[in-house]
């Protein structure tokens, strides 16, 4: 680890993984909660890779993973919506440099 303090847009991006990851992956429990309360593993094997040998406890990680995926695509896609837009120009004026503000 470095010594250095983290700079303005390293903490953004620490922000933003945060706010994407961490309700993606509570969200992720429910649904592999609740999907694998109505759905066996190894049924779903059989129906769909009757080739492959995944176990039960594979399966459950594998949907958990999967799960998580998606809600991180969600999060990531409210995150990159609500994200605030740049600053409106004013008529004459030179386009400023973007600032690493920390708000």
């Amino acid at each position: 680890m470095s010594d250095q303090p983290m700079t303005p847009r390293q903490r953004r991006r620490v922000r933003w993984l945060g706010a994407i990851l961490w309700p993606s992956f509570l969200t992720a429990g429910v649904a592999t909660m609740v999907f694998f309360a109505n759905v066996d593993p190894e049924t779903l094997r059989y129906e769909t890779v009757p080739d492959w040998e995944i176990g039960r406890r594979l399966g459950y990680t594998l949907g958990f993973f999967m799960f998580w995926a998606v809600c991180a695509v969600s999060s990531a896609v409210s995150v990159w919506l609500f994200a605030p837009a740049g600053r409106p120009r004013r008529p004459g004026t030179e386009p400023r440099e973007e600032e690493d503000t920390d708000e």
